[in-house]
């Protein structure tokens, strides 16, 4: 059974029989290079470790690079505690600094940008090497996402979507315009549907009027616009606790990724499988804590993963999951502690058919 055929067969049956697997994680020292170059590393990762579906992991900051932001970006000699906290690039200055430069914020002509087009030429290569066997999934930064990367952080943010907040909007419907044309350029090359991330998930960063607001208009825009043309469409609900399932639950998306674990939260707190299963057929796409469960000796991040997806599986009781990443991975992170993902499902697979 193909990768495909696995995803396809968990989106029309109630139970199956294996768990899937997949991983991802940055790549800084070739995600800005030629299309070659950067498809080459991700099949090299998705063949060692025969990922369900590939998260395609651009640098997190591609949509503002395509708007001109002036980024350092930081690929080799990146200091241990960067690597670990994922800060691999720094702004030198902001593109949004004004109510008036939110008001004047500009649709992109995504065919003419040498930064999407790069990006989609990733998305050709890959489906040009896999022809059809492994979903590929580009990753999209849903619009009110962006907002503090184009000016300055997340306070910055909040204070224009609490005093400004007709401009931010304004800034949204011109960002979701580009992005629609994104989306058009990445399923003719050859996606099967997309990774769509978005910060504001949850009611610790967001109220539930401001997501209604500031979010769900744009992100339903663009998923009216694709829902039709793709089939496998993963939306990252971002964050800890406290998530907006109920709202992300109304999306046309076919999977849901989430820390089922985060360390800091309690155990009463936590959205875990369990839970969003009650609310939700998705696919469920999770089981790890991103910033515990991948470190030490291999034989413990085997033992760790064993147990993790041993529990989640029970608590999905149907199979219908895929042992991933809550998030982006730190950059400290052996490569093959990822790997034990597809080594924990493998085992965990096997044990079930004995």
């Amino acid at each position: 059974m193909t990768a495909t055929e696995h995803i396809r067969e968990m989106l029309t049956k109630p139970e199956v029989d294996h768990v899937g697997a997949c991983g991802w994680m940055h790549t800084p020292e070739v995600d800005r290079k030629s299309a070659e170059e950067f498809s080459s590393r991700i099949i090299e990762l998705t063949d060692h470790s025969r990922w369900d579906f590939i998260k395609i992991m651009p640098n997190g900051v591609y949509t503002q690079e395509a708007y001109g932001s002036d980024i350092t970006y930081l690929s080799e000699n990146i200091p241990q505690e960067k690597l670990h906290t994922k800060q691999i690039m720094y702004f030198n200055s902001y593109l949004l600094n004004s109510p008036e430069d939110f008001r004047k914020f500009p649709v992109l002509n995504v065919e003419e940008n040498p930064v999407f087009q790069r990006e989609i030429a990733v998305v050709r290569s890959l489906r040009d090497h896999y022809k059809g066997t492994v979903p590929i999934l580009p990753t999209i930064f849903l619009p009110a996402h962006t907002i503090p990367e184009f000016c300055g952080g997340i306070e910055k943010a909040r204070y224009y979507m609490d005093h400004h907040p007709d401009v931010v909007e304004t800034m949204l419907k011109a960002l979701v315009q580009t992005e629609i044309q994104l989306a058009d350029a990445y399923i003719e090359a050859g996606a099967d549907g997309f990774f769509l991330a978005n910060r504001y998930s949850n009611s610790d960063i967001l109220s539930e009027a401001e997501f209604e607001r500031f979010c769900r208009p744009f992100d339903m825009q663009l998923l009216e616009h694709i829902k039709d043309r793709t089939w496998f469409n993963l939306i990252h609900i971002h964050g800890e606790k406290n998530f907006f399932f109920r709202q992300f639950n109304e999306y046309p998306v076919q999977a849901f990724s989430w820390e089922n674990v985060p360390h800091k939260v309690l155990q009463e707190e936590r959205a875990t499988v369990s839970k969003v299963r009650a609310l939700t057929n998705k696919i469920l796409v999770t089981g790890t804590d991103q910033f515990l469960d991948f470190y030490g000796d291999i034989s413990e991040v085997k033992e760790r993963f064993a147990a993790r997806l041993e529990q989640a599986a029970k608590e999905s009781g149907d199979n219908r999951l895929i042992f991933a990443p809550g998030c982006s991975l730190p950059l400290d992170i052996d490569f093959e502690a990822v790997h034990q993902l597809r080594v924990a499902a493998d085992e965990y697979n096997k044990r079930r058919m004995a």
